[in-house]
C-alpha cells in the first residue's frame, strides 16, 4: 500500500504535469517509429537512417539549450503552452500531406518546439516540490509518461503499413489536449511566488546574476563529470529506438514493426509495474548509486539482447533488465541536477544535458548505422555494448567519489561541532 500512498501530498503541479505527460505519451506514435519510418517507407539503409537522424538532431540540438534559457527568463507555464500550441498545428499540417521529404521537415520543426519545452518540464516540477520529494516527484513524472506509452507503440505498430497518416494526427490530438490541461490547471512556482524547499548547498546561489553556467560547471565538480557520465549513458540508451527496431526487423522482416511494437509496450508496461517499486525500496539509497545500478542494467540487457537475437522472447527478457536500469536512472537524474544548482540556473542546466545527450545519441547512432551497414547487427551491438561498458564504468566511478566526498564532508562537520 505503500507503494502507492507514497505519492500523496505532492503539489497539485505535479499531478497535473504527470498526468499531462500521460495525456501526450498516450498519442505519441511517431517518434518511437522514426527509424522504421525511414527504413521502411522512406526505403533509408542503417547508415542513411541514422544520418538523416543525426541531421535532424543538428536541427533540434540548439533548442536544448535556447529551451533553457529562456525557461529561466520567462514563465516555464505558458513557454510549454506555445510550445505545444505550435507542435499541433504542425503534426497535424505532417497528417493531411504524402509522406515525403517536406513531412518530415516539417515533422522535425515540431520535434523543435516539443525539445525547447523539456527543459521548463523539468525545471517547473523542482520548483513546485521539496527537496525531499523531488525523486517521488520526477518518478511520478515519469510513471504518467509510460502509462501514456504502453498502448501507442503497439497501435502506431499496427497503423504503421496502412494509416501512417494517422499517427501524426492522434499526436497532434494528444498534445493540444495536454496543452489545455496545463493552461487551465498548473499555477507555477511564478504564479504562486514561491519556490519550494529550494535546499541547495551552493555558495553561488547568492551571486546567481553574476557567474556564467559554465563558471557554475566548472565550481561543482561532481556536476561536470555527472553531465559526461549523462552523454555516454545516453548514447547507450538510444540502440534501444535506433539498433534495436533494425535489428529485429532484419531478423523478423515485416513483422518487426508490430513485434518492436510489443517490446516497447512491455517496456511502458514493466515501468508501470517497477516504478513505485523501485522508488519505494530504494528512496534512502545515495542518488549517485541509483543512477550507477541502472547504467549496470543497461549494459547488462545489451548483452542479453545480441546473445538471443532471433529470438522473440529473448528480446522480451532483454527490455525487462532494460527498463529497470532505465527506472533507477530517470528517477534520480532530475533530482542530482536539481540538488546540484539553484532554482536560477536550473533550466540551463537541464538544457546543457538535453543537449549532451542528443549529441551522443547522434554520433553512437551514426557509428551503430555504419557497423550495421558493413559488418551487420552483432557488431553494431558489440560497440553499443563498449559503450554502455564505458557508461556504466563511468557511472560506478562518480558514485564512489561522491560518496567519499560526502562521508569526508560530514566527518569534517562533525570534527568542528565536538
Amino acid at each position: 500500500m505503500n507503494i502507492i500512498t507514497q505519492y500523496k501530498g505532492l503539489d497539485s503541479d505535479v499531478y497535473i504535469l504527470a498526468f499531462g505527460r500521460l495525456v501526450t505519451n498516450l498519442g505519441a506514435m511517431v517518434w518511437p517509429m522514426m527509424t522504421l519510418i525511414l527504413n521502411q517507407k522512406m526505403e533509408f539503409s542503417a547508415s542513411d537512417t541514422a544520418f538523416f537522424i543525426i541531421v535532424m538532431g543538428c536541427f533540434i540540438l540548439p533548442a536544448n539549450l535556447i529551451g533553457g534559457s529562456l525557461a529561466d527568463r520567462f514563465s516555464k507555464k505558458w513557454f510549454i503552452v506555445i510550445c505545444d500550441l505550435i507542435s499541433v498545428i504542425l503534426y497535424m499540417t505532417s497528417a493531411f500531406i504524402s509522406l515525403s521529404m517536406v513531412s518530415l521537415v516539417i515533422f522535425t520543426i515540431a520535434a523543435m518546439f516539443q525539445t525547447l519545452e523539456l527543459p521548463a518540464y523539468q525545471a517547473i516540477i523542482a520548483e513546485v516540490t521539496p527537496t525531499e520529494y523531488r525523486e517521488k516527484a520526477y518518478s511520478l513524472s515519469y510513471l504518467g509518461a509510460n502509462i501514456g506509452l504502453i498502448l501507442s507503440p503497439v497501435i502506431a505498430g499496427f497503423l504503421f503499413n496502412r494509416y501512417l497518416w494517422l499517427c501524426f494526427l492522434i499526436n497532434a490530438i494528444s498534445i493540444g489536449i495536454s496543452a489545455i490541461l496545463i493552461a487551465s490547471k498548473v499555477r507555477g512556482a511564478q504564479e504562486t511566488s514561491r519556490e519550494i524547499g529550494d535546499n541547495t548547498e551552493d555558495s553561488l546561489k547568492k551571486t546567481a546574476d553574476k557567474v556564467s553556467v559554465i563558471h557554475i560547471i566548472k565550481k561543482k565538480w561532481e556536476l561536470g563529470l555527472f553531465l559526461i557520465v549523462l552523454g555516454l549513458y545516453e548514447g547507450a540508451y538510444s540502440q534501444f529506438g535506433y539498433l534495436m527496431p533494425l535489428s529485429i526487423s532484419a531478423s523478423h522482416g515485416a513483422k518487426g514493426a508490430a513485434i518492436y511494437g510489443t517490446v516497447m509496450s512491455i517496456n511502458c508496461i514493466a515501468v508501470v509495474i517497477f516504478t513505485p517499486v523501485v522508488t519505494k525500496l530504494f528512496e534512502k539509497e545515495f542518488l549517485y548509486k541509483k543512477y550507477s545500478i541502472g547504467a549496470v542494467l543497461q549494459l547488462l540487457s545489451f548483452i542479453i539482447f545480441m546473445t538471443v537475437m532471433g529470438y522473440v522472447w529473448g528480446y522480451y527478457a532483454a527490455i525487462l533488465v532494460f527498463t529497470v536500469g532505465e527506472i533507477f536512472t530517470t528517477i534520480v537524474r532530475g533530482p542530482i541536477i536539481a540538488e546540484s544548482v539553484s532554482g536560477d540556473y536550473r533550466g540551463r542546466i537541464y538544457g546543457i544535458a538535453s543537449f549532451i545527450s542528443s549529441f551522443m545519441t547522434g554520433i553512437c547512432e551514426y557509428t551503430s548505422g555504419c557497423i550495421f551497414d558493413y559488418k551487420g547487427a552483432a557488431s553494431a551491438w558489440e560497440f553499443s555494448i563498449a559503450m554502455a561498458f564505458c557508461a556504466a564504468a563511468g557511472a560506478i566511478l562518480i558514485a564512489i567519489v561522491k560518496n567519499r566526498y560526502h562521508n569526508k564532508s560530514r566527518y569534517s562537520t562533525t570534527l568542528d561541532q565536538i
